[in-house]
C-alpha cells in the first residue's frame, strides 16, 4: 500500500515515489502529473507560525532569505519585466493585488507604473513594513482584504508555499473581474537539478516549499482553478556546469542571488558569461536537460 498522500494537484496516489528527504520531511513526485509535494504537510497553524519568525526574511538562508531587503537590486529587473508583460494585456492598468508581497517592493514599482495596489502578506512584520512603505493597509489573510473586484493578481514565488494550491487559486479567482489576469512565478520541478541532482536543488526547502510544479502540472492547476491559460513559459536559465567551474563560481552566484555582489554590473556580466559556457557544455553532455529554473504563467478569468 502506498504510504504517501495523494497529489494535491491531480489527486493521483498510486506508486508516487520519494525524491529526497530533508528535515524529517519527504518530497514525493506524482506519477500522474509530475508535481512534487511535501509529506507530511504542516498544519495551517504551523504554516502561519513559521512565517512569523523574522529570521525567515533575514537570516534563515536554508528555508528563506539571507536578507530580503538586500535582494531588491536582484529582483528589480524581473519585477519590471513582469510589469511590462502585464501592461501588454492590461494597458489601462487598474486594481492589482500582490499575494505574498513581502516588504512591498514590487507594489512600489507597480504603483509607479500606474496601478492601484493592494497587498497580502502572511508575515505580520513584513506586512507592517509594506504598509509603512506604501502607506496603505496590507492584509495578512485573504479574508482580510478589502472588497471589490481586481484587474490583476500577482504571485511571485508564492504558489509553492500553499498546501492546497488549487483551492487557494480558486479563492483568488473569485476576486478577479471577468477578463482579469493572474500572473505568477514558481520553481520549475522539471529543472535538471530536481531530477538528476536533487541534493543540489535549492527549491527543496521544507517546510516552506510544499508543492513544486512542472509546466504541465502548473497548467493543470490553473485550469482546475477556473482560469484560461494565456502563456506559460520558462525563465532563469541555470545550466549544469563542470564540477570545477561550479565550485569556483558558487560565491559569485550566491552574491548575485542575495544582492551583495560588488561591483554589481561586472559581477552580473561575468555570471552571464559563465551561464553561456554552461549552456554550451550542457548541449554536449546532457542535451536532454531542462535548464530553466523558474516557471512563469499568465492566465485569465474567462469573461
Amino acid at each position: 500500500m502506498n504510504r504517501y498522500a495523494a497529489c494535491p494537484v491531480c489527486g493521483f496516489s498510486e506508486g508516487n515515489a520519494p525524491t529526497i528527504r530533508r528535515r524529517g520531511f519527504s518530497y514525493v513526485r506524482c506519477r500522474g502529473c509530475g508535481t512534487i509535494y511535501l509529506t507530511p504537510v504542516p498544519s495551517v497553524e504551523q504554516i502561519r507560525a513559521f512565517y512569523q519568525n523574522p529570521d525567515y526574511f533575514a537570516g534563515d538562508e536554508d528555508t528563506g532569505y539571507r536578507d530580503y531587503a538586500a535582494m531588491h537590486k536582484a529582483l528589480a529587473p524581473h519585477f519590471r519585466r513582469r510589469l511590462g508583460i502585464l501592461a501588454k494585456y492590461l494597458p489601462q492598468r487598474g486594481r492589482l493585488l500582490d499575494v505574498g508581497c513581502a516588504d512591498g517592493y514590487f507594489l512600489e514599482l507597480a504603483r509607479a507604473d500606474g496601478w492601484e495596489v493592494m497587498g497580502l502578506e502572511i508575515s505580520e512584520e513584513m506586512a507592517r513594513k509594506a504598509s509603512g512603505r506604501l502607506n496603505i493597509p496590507i492584509a495578512t489573510s485573504l479574508d482580510g482584504l478589502s472588497p471589490g473586484e481586481l484587474d490583476a493578481i500577482t504571485m511571485w514565488e508564492v504558489l509553492e508555499h500553499l498546501p492546497d494550491p488549487v483551492a487557494e487559486l480558486r479563492r483568488l479567482v473569485q476576486r478577479l473581474r471577468p477578463g482579469g489576469f493572474l500572473m505568477l512565478s514558481t520553481p520549475n520541478a522539471g529543472h535538471w537539478q530536481a531530477l538528476r541532482a536533487p541534493e543540489t536543488w535549492t527549491a527543496y526547502r521544507p517546510p516552506a516549499h510544499l508543492v513544486l510544479f512542472t509546466a504541465d502540472s502548473l497548467r493543470l492547476a490553473l485550469e482546475k482553478a477556473g482560469l484560461s491559460i494565456a502563456r506559460i513559459w520558462k525563465v532563469s536559465p541555470l545550466p549544469p556546469l563542470p564540477g570545477w567551474l561550479q565550485q569556483a563560481t558558487f560565491p559569485l552566484a550566491r552574491a548575485l542571488a542575495d544582492g551583495s555582489a560588488r561591483p554589481w554590473m561586472l559581477a552580473l556580466m561575468l555570471w552571464r558569461g559563465v551561464r553561456l559556457l554552461g549552456w554550451g557544455w550542457q548541449k554536449m553532455v546532457h542535451p536532454q536537460d531542462d535548464i530553466f529554473a523558474t516557471l512563469e504563467a499568465l492566465a485569465c478569468r474567462p469573461a
